[in-house]
């Protein structure tokens, strides 16, 4: 275990990428236990269950994402470079997170409708940004922003879970994340102007 982190935070690293890799039921707390090199009580003292840590879990790794995509919302006034700067943020996040895209496709798969309680504050925000940016005359007015924002977010999240499947069909997109984003970006955003 690495010194400078607390046996808290190991214990979330290690459910985090256990998680990923099995999802929720086929995790026990004392693989969690011995990953993190901690006790099992060590565990249920922290978390008290299994679905406690997965729940802390979720809250921990999705208010990291959450901090950066709140402090781009105070600072850029401009919603359609807010929305590019929104999905490069978010890209960069997975990107040095990608355990996270996995933990999450999981909870989607295991109907986890606590994921929509986590994000609800921000889907509404970025919901809000795009109305206003239609009523501006800077978005097409027939898109609606749900989709907007699912396109992105899965768009993102599929290019590191499912990368076996798509390197196949495109090795290049993956040499160069910098390259993938402009693609993606200039494909979104001018599908989105008026």
């Amino acid at each position: 275990m690495n010194p400078s982190i607390t046996k808290k935070e190991a214990i979330l690293d290690a459910a985090l990428t256990l998680f990923a890799e099995h999802g929720f039921a086929h995790v026990s707390v004392a693989m969690i236990a011995e990953q993190s090199d901690v006790t099992k009580s060590l565990i249920f003292h922290h978390f008290g269950n299994k679905e406690q840590l997965w729940d802390e879990v979720k809250q921990h790794y999705f208010n990291q994402y959450a901090q950066t995509q709140e402090i781009l919302f105070e600072q850029e006034k401009n919603p359609l470079t807010l929305i590019e700067k929104s999905m490069r943020n978010y890209f960069n996040f997975i990107k040095q997170n990608p355990l996270v895209a996995r933990f999450f496709s999981y909870a989607h798969l295991d109907n986890d409708a606590g994921c929509g309680d986590l994000d609800r504050p921000l889907f509404q925000q970025g919901e809000f940004l795009i109305k206003s940016a239609q009523e501006q005359g800077l978005i097409r007015p027939g898109i609606n922003p749900s989709v907007l924002i699912m396109t992105f977010i899965n768009g993102i999240n599929q290019y590191f879970v499912a990368r076996c499947r798509f390197e196949q069909w495109d090795a290049a997109i993956y040499r160069d994340d910098d390259t993938f984003m402009n693609h993606f970006i200039a494909l979104l955003m001018k599908g989105i102007k008026p």
